[in-house]
């Protein structure tokens, strides 16, 4: 096979995913991969809402466009920042075995949540927003975007009390033993974003052999989970504008799905927990429970 070219965003942490995804193809065959760093509107724009920047999809787009240009063979992303929906000519190839899924809320120092005062969280996100102001009532939230160290450093900068990321990305990033401190939110607490903790790798649906090398890094389990909660995002016509998160999680017998929504940021939302054997079957309960008068597309 000859040199594949694989693009991804030019953060460090997509890097770095994108480096994992490469060394697990490789052990699998003696092919030569090129990494391709790629510019994205999300990137070029940190400063700027995402809903006013295109919402879900603005970390993607350019990188889907080169994948149809075919000046890349395949993607990697991460798949929270995937739209719902794909374009017709791309394919979701592999979906690997799932990292740590949570959100963790950093703060700048040991015990500071248990202060009376009130306490600045940065985040830019509207479903950890309004799930952290119901969690923590004496919280105030200001909006913060940018790489994993950009937000560690404005959350000394600008004298915040603590901010969130994705577990996940402070995981693979080998960051945690270097936080002042910090409270790992579970699902009760924090039902997380479609999709996180999973790497979504893209291709071209005519590629038929690439996907089939690609395949052979899918994850059945994780497969499973984000079939489901992408299902519930689809079905809630789910964006950055609105408050939204799913989690489909494996038990020991069965499954268990978390499904968080508010209609808007001054709606004061609603969260369920479900269990049984099937995960998308969870994901439809969810969502009648969620959004009753919802019509299925």
């Amino acid at each position: 096979m000859k040199t594949l070219r694989v693009g991804t965003r030019k953060s460090p942490l997509a890097m770095k995913q994108t480096q994992l995804v490469v060394e697990q193809l490789q052990k699998l065959y003696p092919i030569d991969i090129e990494i391709v760093g790629l510019s994205t509107k999300g990137d070029r724009m940190p400063h700027a809402p995402l809903t006013q920047i295109g919402g879900k999809g603005v970390f993607v787009k350019e990188v889907e466009y080169h994948l149809q240009q075919k000046t890349i063979d395949f993607a990697v992303h991460s798949l929270k920042d995937l739209p719902a929906c794909l374009p017709e000519d791309l394919i979701l190839a592999a979906t690997p075995k799932r990292a740590m899924p949570y959100d963790c809320l950093i703060l700048r120092e040991p015990g500071i949540l248990s202060q009376a005062r009130p306490l600045v969280i940065g985040t830019s996100s509207m479903r950890r927003n309004k799930q952290i102001s119901q969690l923590y009532p004496n919280v105030a939230i200001v909006p913060i975007r940018g790489k994993i160290e950009t937000r560690l450093k404005k959350m000394i900068t600008e004298k915040m009390d603590g901010t969130v990321l994705a577990c996940a990305g402070l995981e693979r990033m080998n960051y945690f033993n270097q936080l002042p401190a910090y409270h790992i939110l579970t699902p009760d607490e924090c039902v997380p974003a479609v999709g996180q903790g999973i790497l979504g790798i893209e291709c071209r649906k005519e590629d038929v052999e690439l996907q089939q090398l690609l395949a052979q890094l899918t994850d059945e389990t994780t497969y499973a989970a984000a079939e489901a909660e992408r299902y519930f995002l689809r079905q809630m016509d789910g964006n950055c504008e609105i408050p939204i998160g799913a989690y489909a999680n494996k038990l020991a017998v069965g499954w268990e799905f978390y499904g968080f929504l508010a209609e808007d940021m001054e709606a004061e939302g609603a969260k369920v927990r479900l269990t049984g054997s099937d995960p998308l079957t969870l994901a439809q309960q969810a969502i009648q429970l969620l959004m009753p008068e919802k019509q299925y597309c």
